[in-house]
């Protein structure tokens, strides 16, 4: 369900706001509200997953798994 409310102006807004931005409709909308053409093009999800696959892929290289997962037992 949605949660926050917004004056009749629109001049101001209330909500919730972890994860608020993650949103890419509602952060598109927002921004362009503020100014228009703001917002560009990123999707959050995508943008958090090829984080991921970056920082995995640093990991992978760097660190000796094999020797971290005997240590720990697995």
């Amino acid at each position: 369900r949605p949660d926050g409310a917004i004056s009749a102006d629109g001049r101001v807004m209330g909500g919730y706001l972890h994860g608020l931005f993650a949103a890419d409709g509602f952060r598109r909308a927002f921004l362009d509200r503020l100014q228009p053409g703001a917002a560009g093009g990123l999707a959050f999800t995508a943008e958090v997953e090829a984080v991921l696959d970056r920082l995995a892929r640093h990991l992978e290289t760097h660190l000796d798994l094999d020797g971290l997962l005997a240590a720990a037992g697995a």
